[in-house]
């Protein structure tokens, strides 16, 4: 292809892009963005479209009433919806009278909670928030696993943002269920909790002496122990080398059965070593 050709298919695709942009709705005035949100037979997708340029003219120092109400309508399109929360929780960190609004979008995401399309994004700009209602439905959900809003480890993710009183009791019963060893993720979001607690050092120091718990969780306890009181950590090591020493070479009947969990035992006590170096 010589240079003229290619230069005429570069002319043409660009008029191909400017002949859409201008059949595109978004093309219009911005005086006709309001309406287009409002058109409900318009497709989801351009309305919500529409619905990030009216929030962008309005400006940082305005309140973002179309975003809001269209975030408020339980009617509304959960894509029209999505697209208000995410423009909302944008706008947020730049607008001048955010304090203003915040009530009222705190208000809409709280009821955007039951719309199973948008829980997720409602719960985590809540969750963000420390947003007290919305932690006690996680929390109840924890307790009772028939009203939960989302999984056992999304929950305690989300209220992994706000560590208090509560959410440490929680977390605590849940390393003492034996089931709850099947589910990794929710035990590994409760040994996290737990890690920003120095009341949970016993619980840490039981889970990192249990070789019933996986490794991941064991290096996390150690992890967290070895910041939380770096003394416990010695005293764990060296509770967990005596029996080791005692039973001495009699075990050589179950060391082929126990070669994977001594794999996993090498790299703790590895990790073990490095945070001890670490500390000095």
């Amino acid at each position: 292809m010589d240079t003229n050709d290619y230069r005429r298919k570069i002319e043409q695709s660009v008029a191909k892009v400017r002949a859409r942009q201008s059949r595109s709705p978004m093309r219009a005035r911005p005086a006709d963005h309001r309406a287009l949100v409002s058109d409900k037979k318009a497709a989801a997708k351009t309305r919500a479209e529409a619905l990030g340029r009216v929030t962008r003219d309005e400006g940082a120092d305005a309140v973002p009433s179309t975003a809001l109400d269209r975030l408020s309508d339980p009617k509304e399109s959960p894509v029209v919806r999505l697209a208000a929360i995410k423009l909302l929780q944008h706008k947020q960190i730049f607008s001048s009278v955010a304090a203003d609004w915040r009530p009222a979008f705190i208000e809409a995401l709280r009821a955007a909670v039951r719309e199973p399309k948008l829980r997720a994004a409602a719960l985590q700009v809540l969750s963000l928030y420390k947003d007290r209602p919305t932690q006690e439905l996680l929390l109840q959900g924890i307790r009772e696993p028939k009203r939960a809003l989302v999984p056992l480890h999304d929950a305690l993710r989300l209220l992994s943002n706000d560590i208090h009183a509560d959410v440490i009791d929680v977390a605590k019963k849940l390393t003492n269920i034996r089931q709850l060893r099947k589910n990794k993720a929710a035990f590994m979001q409760a040994v996290r909790i737990l890690a920003a607690d120095p009341g949970s050092i016993a619980t840490l120091e039981a889970v990192l002496a249990n070789g019933a718990y996986g490794v991941d969780a064991r290096r996390m306890a150690a992890t967290a122990i070895s910041h939380l009181s770096p003394g416990a950590l010695q005293r764990t090591q060296d509770a967990e080398r005596a029996p080791r020493a005692r039973r001495g070479a009699g075990a050589g009947k179950r060391a082929a059965a126990a070669k994977a969990p001594a794999k996993a035992r090498g790299a703790l006590a590895r990790h073990i070593e490095t945070l001890q170096r670490i500390r000095g």
